[in-house]
């Protein structure tokens, strides 16, 4: 093979990895978020931050999802009014039966007022949205 060849493949395929990675490839600006996520007082050890546009929101952006992590999160959002939905899963220590006879650890998760019936909400301004606290019961 050429190293001529070798050389123009690396560069586009670099190229297209570079577009195709883009956090904003439909051409919205984002803004960071972040901030940190707490559950009957203690920080929640991992889950998922959705955003969604607000109702009423006009080209509010798309949805978006922030993973959290050790309570903490950091992402980026499009601006605008958005309706948060918090979602999470833990051990609670019990086993579940199936009608196998095999055990499998039980979970617990949010209750749906942290998720389809949130209402919370985030107004993701044009700058830094540093410092953000959910406490969530």
């Amino acid at each position: 093979m050429n190293s001529k060849f070798l050389a123009a493949t690396l560069v586009g395929v670099a190229i297209l990895a570079a577009v195709g990675c883009s956090k904003a490839g439909d051409g919205r600006e984002r803004f960071p978020i972040s901030g940190t996520v707490n559950f009957q007082g203690s920080p929640l050890p991992e889950g998922k931050l959705v955003l969604l546009p607000a109702d009423g929101e006009v080209n509010a952006g798309p949805t978006q999802v922030v993973m959290i992590e050790q309570g903490a999160f950091d992402g980026e959002s499009t601006p605008g009014l958005k309706r948060v939905e918090f979602y999470a899963s833990w051990p609670n220590g019990k086993m579940i039966t199936l009608e196998n006879g095999s055990q499998v650890e039980d979970t617990a998760t949010l209750p749906p007022s942290c998720n389809v019936h949130s209402k919370y909400e985030l107004d993701v301004q044009r700058a830094p949205n540093e410092g953000i606290v959910w406490d969530l019961k």
